[in-house]
């Protein structure tokens, strides 16, 4: 079992969308990978994605309510993305380790959350959830590799499966492994390192 960061240093402005440590704005791993969002959902219809977004939040929200507390809250019009998600809990065994998991890194200093740290399997797992149309493998590996890392530098161990379950309207959910975390891991810190430089010539 992998151990669950206590870091009160960190805080987060929900409606800024801004992590803090120590009262000092860090990046987050979504602002980080803008470019990539970018290229994945540029052309698609602000209000189609804020649909989405508001969606997501829903079946996050409920999820998390559900393995702290055991208790089903959710909305009618996202109930089919709420039964998808028992179904995966219950058919791959989970035991989840903590949810909506605010983490910075201690080097690098960017900050994110991640959805959930799960046994499940029988494995240590982390794992996000998506509810979009369909499951974008550019992004995923790199999201997911980014929040390893973070429990990485506090010494809190490394996740060996690292998945993104796609939870369906119709209750149904698949799940999809990312294995290249060298990969993953060369482009986040690119990403990272591209805009470190751009913030150098606006200051």
């Amino acid at each position: 079992m992998i151990e669950m960061p206590s870091l009160p240093e960190l805080t987060f402005e929900e409606s800024k969308h801004v992590y803090r440590l120590n009262g000092v704005a860090l990046p987050s791993v979504t602002t980080i990978m803008q470019p990539l969002s970018d290229d994945v959902y540029g052309s698609i219809d602000p209000d189609v994605l804020n649909r989405a977004a508001a969606r997501g939040t829903a079946v996050h929200n409920a999820i998390e309510v559900y393995t702290k507390y055991g208790i089903e809250d959710i909305q009618q019009e996202h109930r089919g993305y709420f039964e998808a998600f028992l179904r995966w809990y219950k058919e791959r065994k989970v035991v989840s380790y903590g949810s909506e998991i605010r983490l910075y890194h201690r080097a690098l200093l960017y900050a994110g959350t991640a959805d959930m740290a799960a046994e499940m399997d029988g494995e240590d797992t982390l794992v996000d959830f998506k509810t979009s149309s369909s499951v974008q493998p550019m992004l995923g590996g790199v999201q997911l590799e980014a929040y390893n890392r973070c429990f990485m530098s506090h010494h809190l161990g490394e996740f060996k499966r690292r998945a993104i379950v796609h939870l369906k309207s119709d209750g149904t959910y698949q799940v999809h492994h990312f294995v290249d975390a060298s990969e993953y891991w060369r482009v986040f810190t690119a990403l990272l390192t591209v805009r470190n430089y751009k913030l150098k010539f606006k200051k």
